[in-house]
């Protein structure tokens, strides 16, 4: 009830062959029960877009039997490839072999973070971008030949975090997956962003502030289009905590801040889609990403309204670019303008960095009146042209670390 209010129109759930195949037969006896479950739940026919991330194969398959997720034993790619098969025909939708109801699924995405080094909790593929490439260019004829609209996409980099930080992604995963051949085998290029790790990608370095997904965006963007590689670029992994985590300070209020930011900034990067991670809390296995509690009945945060208000403010808004600095006077202060496609009326977004900052700044709007919506759809108001004292076309508003929805009146 909760995804279909919440105004969600995509959805990323595992596929676990390790669920599906147990055990290695000589005849494949797949046990489909979890993934019809998932995916027969309704919304595989409803608007609701799904991805399915195939991962964690059975311990018979892989190369380190410890790691589900670790590259698969090239012995078994035979069963691997046969599995996707199977998978991907039960869920076309077409009638044959469908599962009951006939869902549809057409987005296939091949591993979750898969740039983890082997060598770690939970190792990967990182250190093997070339036979991860290979991979792809044996699913992908499979994929296309079992329902030739379904889209293949790479599994969602980490990139970030990385070996020489102390940490288990592999910077040289992706150039190696590129070197291989890869682009020629997925449709949608897959990453995640989290603010955590915007150092990595802002000017200034651990000194700046903001979360960072379009200048990561960015730059990703340019690597692929450097090799002549382009593909539509979606993010399966967005999001912040609700709890006061001890290295990243959080609440309910700051985490309804950042679906604002890190959706605002999407749009801004021309990402296909983003994904909230995640929509309910993952109880004690992990911080409180989600938008509502995992309390029986789930209690929805302030993060889900705020998930709520940007769906309803930024649909089919039409980013038109990004302030500079020189015209926000002040570098603290981030803005996009956005216009409505059918009238041209701007709407900005703007927040004051970083996402804890008290105090406020002024950001001056070519208009003659302004109406302002805070991040849970509540107006606050219309602010005039002359409200400050100078009847000059320009609007002065106030700008906190509360995001702003500020839409120019006609």
């Amino acid at each position: 009830e909760s995804l279909l209010q919440s105004g969600a129109t995509w959805m990323r759930t595992d596929i676990l062959w390790s669920l599906t195949e147990p055990s290695n037969t000589s005849s494949a006896n797949y046990d489909w029960n979890y993934a019809d479950q998932v995916f027969g739940s309704g919304l595989g026919r409803t608007p609701m877009r799904i991805i399915g991330t195939i991962r964690t194969a059975p311990s018979w398959a892989v190369t380190d039997p410890t790691k589900p997720d670790s590259p698969i034993n090239p012995a078994h790619m035979p069963e691997f490839l046969e599995f996707v098969g199977a998978l991907v025909e039960r869920f076309d939708g077409d009638g044959y072999q469908d599962a009951p109801g006939s869902p549809v699924v057409e987005y296939w995405e091949f591993y979750n973070e898969p740039d983890r080094k082997l060598n770690s909790s939970n190792g990967r593929w990182g250190n093997h971008g070339k036979y991860y490439a290979e991979m792809l260019s044996k699913v992908y004829p499979i994929v296309k030949a079992r329902n030739p609209n379904a889209k293949v996409v790479f599994g969602g980099l980490a990139y970030d975090f990385f070996e020489n930080e102390g940490g288990p992604f592999v910077r040289s995963f992706l150039d190696d997956v590129l070197a291989a051949g890869g682009a020629s085998y997925f449709d949608i290029f897959n990453f995640h962003a989290y603010a955590s790790y915007a150092h990595n990608w802002l000017p200034g370095g651990a000194q700046a502030s903001g979360p960072g997904l379009l200048q990561k965006s960015e730059y990703l963007r340019a690597k692929l289009n450097a090799l002549s590689i382009y593909k539509p670029m979606i993010i399966t992994e967005a999001g912040w905590h609700s709890d006061d985590h001890p290295n990243y300070a959080a609440n309910e209020e700051i985490q309804a801040r950042y679906v604002v930011q890190l959706y605002t900034q999407s749009l801004a990067a021309d990402l296909d889609m983003m994904i909230w991670w995640m929509l309910y809390d993952p109880s004690d296995w992990g911080m409180d990403n989600g938008l509502t509690t995992d309390d029986s009945p789930p209690r929805r945060k302030p993060s889900f309204l705020a998930y709520q208000t940007v769906v309803n403010m930024m649909t089919y808004k039409k980013f038109s670019r990004t302030l500079s600095e020189q015209e926000t006077n002040n570098r603290a202060i981030e803005a996009y303008e956005f216009r409505n496609p059918t009238s041209g009326q701007p709407l900005y977004v703007s927040w004051l960095n970083p996402v804890t900052a008290t105090g406020s700044s002024t950001l001056s709007i070519i208009a003659e009146e302004v109406r302002m919506t805070d991040i849970y759809g509540a107006s606050t108001g219309i602010i005039l042209d002359n409200d400050d004292g100078a009847n000059d076309g320009r609007v002065a508003v106030p700008i906190t670390s509360q995001p702003k929805y500020i839409e120019v009146a006609r």
